[in-house]
């Protein structure tokens, strides 16, 4: 193992002591974790807030033996590396993302220097940061980037017409970009519940963007592609109701694409019956659920095409935001302490947050500060 400096043995974070204890989050005393093979440690400089977060307060669906600290998204400087690391050294800037079944580095203070806080990531999750992408940017990026990206990346063809409901949240504000800007498609669709929401869809590069609230959105699509319909549905929004009204939009053939568990399994504790699957049965269109948690749980077990899937995921965000094709829009900017941190939380829970993104800076002394090494 290779190290640029002396590292304490534990660090103070925000995570959770009790199994299923949900939010508010609490200080934690957590151990600093020397690198395995193939692993990075990272001093973290800024970090973002993601609905997984306070998922794994609320259930520990990993099983993990609390205490468990969080931050999951990972900006900073590399300060040790593993055997086997390659392209990333001691003294770089790096953006990364944490494993699930490891801890994060939100650090409880706020306070500059003393512990620090530090994370570990797998080699192939972590990559430079250009130098004309901030600390805070580059934190805003790796979860729901690759969230979007996993989606889109393997199926978006040039020209093709994509809905992507929600265009003003965290995902959804990467997803349109990446369909309107990187990927080449024709005609981009996007929706919100909110002028601000509805403002970030538009800014992001959607072509129409409808008011999920006011609007009959399949109607809308149906005026707009003459009764065909799209070509794929990208949807992130976690609502039952959503997915019933995106799954009416797609074409006769098309896909549906969903992040996570997907319909009527939206509360994880229950299971109900839903009737997206019928509407897409009637369509001949594919049902595809885009699940990361197999990739980000045991990482140590994905083979060489999922990792270099994620690698690939993680080099563009920084290559297209250094491009300015997909820029993360942050909404709000908090200090990393335990009261900001779960003010955030509880916003994102109830489903009325800020648009875009929340970026946590753990750091602001080494967030200012050049890297040695770029």
């Amino acid at each position: 193992m290779k190290q640029a400096q002396t590292i304490p043995e534990t660090f103070l974070g925000v995570g959770y002591t009790r199994d299923r204890a949900g939010l508010p989050l609490e200080a934690v005393r957590v151990p600093v974790s020397r690198p395995a093979a193939e692993q990075v440690l990272i001093r973290m400089t800024a970090s973002s807030l993601n609905p997984v977060e306070y998922k794994l307060a609320d259930l520990n669906f990993m099983g993990r033996t609390p205490p468990v600290a969080l931050g999951l998204d990972l900006a900073g400087v590399v300060v040790a590396v593993g055997d086997g690391v390659g392209g990333v050294a001691v003294g770089d800037a790096v953006a990364a993302m944490a494993d699930l079944n490891g801890d994060g580095g939100w650090v409880a203070t706020g306070e500059t220097g003393g512990d620090g806080g530090y994370a570990l990531a797998h080699q192939f999750l972590t990559v430079a940061k250009p130098p004309s992408v901030s600390f805070r940017d580059a934190a805003a990026l790796p979860m729901a980037f690759l969230s979007a990206f996993a989606g889109l990346y393997p199926v978006v063809r040039a020209g093709d017409t994509v809905y992507i409901p929600g265009g003003g949240g965290g995902v959804g504000h990467f997803a349109v970009q990446m369909a309107a800007r990187a990927l080449g498609a024709g005609l981009v669709i996007s929706s919100g519940s909110t002028p601000q929401s509805i403002a970030l869809a538009r800014q992001s590069g959607a072509h129409h963007v409808f008011d999920y609230k006011r609007d009959d959105i399949a109607a809308e699509i149906a005026k707009l592609t003459g009764g065909r319909g799209v070509d794929l549905v990208f949807d992130a929004t976690y609502s039952e109701r959503g997915f019933v009204e995106s799954a009416k939009t797609v074409r006769r053939g098309g896909s549906w694409i969903v992040l996570g568990v997907g319909p009527g399994k939206t509360t994880r504790l229950a299971e109900t019956h839903s009737p997206v699957d019928d509407i897409l049965a009637e369509r001949g269109a594919k049902h595809v659920n885009v699940n990361l948690l197999r990739y980000f749980s045991e990482p140590a077990a994905l083979d060489d095409e999922a990792r270099a899937f994620l690698k690939r995921g993680m080099v563009l965000a920084m290559e297209w935001a250094a491009q300015g094709l997909v820029v993360p829009h942050i909404g709000q900017t908090i200090d990393s302490t335990v009261e900001a941190i779960n003010a955030g939380l509880q916003s994102l829970k109830a489903g009325h947050g800020v648009v875009g993104k929340v970026a946590v800076v753990v750091d602001r002394e080494l967030a200012q500060r050049k890297s040695q090494r770029k």
